[in-house]
């Protein structure tokens, strides 16, 4: 069953690439809405209803948790599976299509030779290989298939997951590569940018840099503007609809009040928490966990693991020692070293389990015979019977030898104290402290001693009032009722010198600039839980997010396709002012070449001086000290063969416009034709990658997850 164990070690490589559940069981003639519950969406006419996306979504945060141990999923880590859920159905039913259109299928003949034949799938590879041979183990996929009925539910589920992703994986392989073929470079043009690509030339310039243009020199009109927004449309192409918000935040901060009266409450803490010498442990955590807003912890820390500089008191601190209260990043600290010990960091341990029948599963001895069982089995072990082999006898838990691995200080739990007193080697029988029966553990390993403390601390956060906090909302719930227009409240924020933030948000969003909890002013703006709301609108309701009121506007909204040009507008401004600028600087070099021949005395008419730029080629990234210039480097690559012939340009770059003469060439090794050709198949199955994006642009996709979460 060790395969079965490398399997859910690898298996979050499953979630990432396909998820955990097959697509059949949200697609098709699904169920159809019941009590007026809306479906999740649509894609391309295939309904995911809410009771589908949800059974998916169980099982994709089941194998979240269980890859990375954890016992619940942070609000966060739950809206990431929910929208990984969503977006592999889009990746599933979108390709899917494509795949069913162009007959990319696999025969068995194919998922035989995956699996067990020459071309192993890599995923296969990398969980059937055995680490310490590296041989490829063909009799574990022998097992799955052979077995499949008998195995656990679990490991049914991770078997699916794997075949799904290698044949998910295969099917796109197999697409990228038709993409990739569908287009050719011709070997004539492959040489001629083979033969482009060995030249390296040295190049005198001119150039007139867009900077050292006044910008009221260069005032776009509306021509300008809509000539520059058709060019660069494609530019502005919205994937997804979005929502643009104004808002204004009213934060909840503590007063110079709140500070003296969280200051008074400390002092007074501080007065009673000295006289606990004598209070027992239990009384002890007691105390610290109704005085603080951090729960007490009894465990053992090395000094830097707490917050500087109340890691270098407690250093010079001696075990019994108080250290007063002080503020560390924005709460106030007090403690005690309650002791200082020399113990290791980490620890290892075995354990043969002898458990009751209170226990559960398939144990029938009673508590009694339970603890006549462990007896034995400390004397045959006193009398030199191998502990590993009495787990095979012996216990109700033979996995790994009952080896339970390295484990932190404080990681055995009950058991942690008595594994730390007892020797490397050396072995205790203890009673599980809920009566399940016993454990006989044996001492492995131990790491150095290290100097550790266990620290008492109350810490108390500097937080407003209840009456600060009030006067924030009704300063808030004022300004949001006394301005019920996007107009309006510009005004007001202007004349109360309220800053006005702005973002752009898509309908799963959870957050807005500067608001990390701000999902419901998402939801209200795509009208998730009301009608949606009207451009210019402003919110009803004052939002709470983190430590602070939102009002919050709708200012404009932007629907999937092309943007409009008002609405890109300001992203624009400074494209169109460079265009501007450039067509200045152009008439302004091409005057100078009509009037002059040589390079100097067109630079002197320019208003510049001449620069040399080394090491020009065709596939060069930057053209000296001026920076990226394509446009520059291709038409010297292109007249080569002008040297010291030439005056080129104008040419209208990136950063300024460009008068050049080539002043050298030199010949470099680069890339053969067919080597051309080869890069530039690469280049083109790579486009198969980013099919899904243009398949998402021309889908018919109706999203309704913001009305469910």
């Amino acid at each position: 069953m060790g395969v079965i164990g490398n399997i859910r070690k690898h298996s979050w490589i499953a979630v990432v690439l396909v998820g955990v559940a097959t697509i059949a069981f949200i697609l098709g003639d699904l169920t159809k809405n019941r009590g007026g519950i809306p479906d999740m969406g649509t894609i391309n006419g295939n309904t995911v209803t809410n009771q589908r996306f949800e059974t998916l979504y169980e099982d994709m945060k089941s194998q979240v948790m269980r890859n990375q141990g954890l016992v619940s999923l942070t609000s966060e880590q739950e809206y990431q599976v929910r929208d990984q859920v969503w977006n592999q159905l889009l990746q599933e039913i979108l390709m899917g299509e494509q795949y069913d259109k162009l007959g990319i299928r696999l025969s068995e003949a194919e998922l035989s030779d995956m699996y067990g034949g020459e071309f192993i799938h890599p995923y296969l590879k990398q969980i059937f290989t055995d680490p310490q041979t590296g041989v490829y183990n063909k009799q574990a996929i022998q097992y799955y298939t052979e077995n499949f009925d008998q195995l656990d539910t679990a490991a049914k589920q991770q078997w699916v997951e794997i075949e799904k992703v290698v044949t998910q994986d295969r099917k796109q392989q197999k697409f990228s590569t038709l993409i990739g073929q569908a287009m050719y470079m011709p070997k004539a043009m492959a040489a001629k940018i083979a033969e482009l690509d060995a030249a390296n030339s040295r190049v005198k310039v001119a150039a007139i840099s867009y900077a050292s243009i006044p910008d009221d020199q260069a005032t776009p009109g509306e021509e300008d503007y809509k000539n520059y927004y058709e060019e660069h449309k494609a530019e502005y192409r919205v994937m997804d609809e979005m929502r643009q918000l104004d808002y204004v935040v009213f934060p909840i901060e503590p007063t110079q009040q709140d500070y003296a009266k969280i200051e008074e409450e400390v002092r007074n803490t501080w007065a009673e928490f000295q006289t606990m010498d004598t209070a027992s442990s239990l009384d002890f955590g007691f105390f610290v966990n109704s005085e603080s807003d951090q729960s007490y912890d009894s465990t053992w820390h090395h000094a830097s693991d707490f917050y500087a500089p109340l890691d270098s008191v407690i250093m010079r601190t001696g075990a019994g020692t108080y250290i007063e209260p002080r503020v560390i990043n924005n709460t106030w600290i007090m403690a005690k070293v309650q002791d200082i010990q020399m113990r290791p960091d980490s620890l290892r341990a075995s354990a043969i389990w002898v458990m009751n029948n209170t226990a559960g599963g398939n144990v029938t001895r009673n508590p009694e015979q339970a603890k006549a069982l462990a007896d034995t089995v400390m004397e045959h072990l006193k009398k030199g019977l191998a502990f590993e082999q009495a787990v095979q006898q012996y216990s109700d838990n033979k996995q790994d030898n009952g080896d339970m691995g390295w484990a932190l200080d404080g990681g055995y739990g009950f058991m942690n104290e008595r594994v730390l007193e007892t020797p490397v080697d050396g072995y205790f029988l203890m009673e599980h402290p809920q009566k399940y029966g016993y454990m006989i553990v044996k001492v492995t390993g131990k790491t150095a001693p290290q100097k550790k403390y266990r620290v008492a601390m109350i810490a108390k956060n500097i937080v407003a009032s209840d009456a600060t906090e009030k006067a924030a909302y009704n300063a808030a719930n004022q300004f949001a009722g006394q301005n019920r227009s996007h107009a309006a409240m510009l005004q007001a924020a202007q004349k109360q010198n309220l800053q006005v933030r702005t973002d752009n948000v898509t309908l799963m969003s959870q957050s807005i600039g500067g608001v990390q909890n701000g999902r419901e002013i998402v939801r209200w703006a795509f009208g998730s839980t009301n009608d949606a709301p009207e451009k210019g609108a402003v919110a009803d309701q004052v939002f709470t997010a983190d430590n602070m009121y939102v009002v919050a506007a709708l200012k404009d909204v932007f629907e999937k396709g092309y943007a409009t040009l008002d609405q890109v507008r300001p992203f624009m401004e400074q494209g169109v002012r460079i265009r501007k600028k450039g067509m200045l600087a152009v008439k302004k070099a091409a005057e100078a070449m009509k009037a002059h021949k040589d390079l100097a005395s067109i630079a002197s008419a320019m208003g510049t001086v001449v620069d040399t730029v080394s090491d020009v080629s065709f596939d060069g990234y930057y053209f000296g000290k001026f920076g990226m210039e394509p446009k520059v480097q291709a038409t010297v690559a292109l007249n080569a063969s002008k040297k010291n012939m030439t005056v080129l340009g104008p040419v209208e770059g990136a950063s300024g416009v460009y008068v050049m003469q080539i002043d050298s060439i030199a010949t470099r090794e680069a890339l053969t034709p067919e080597g051309v050709q080869s890069q530039m198949r690469q280049s083109f199955m790579q486009k198969g990658q980013g099919v899904l994006s243009a398949l998402r642009m021309r889908a018919d996709i109706v999203d309704q997850r913001n009305k469910f979460f």
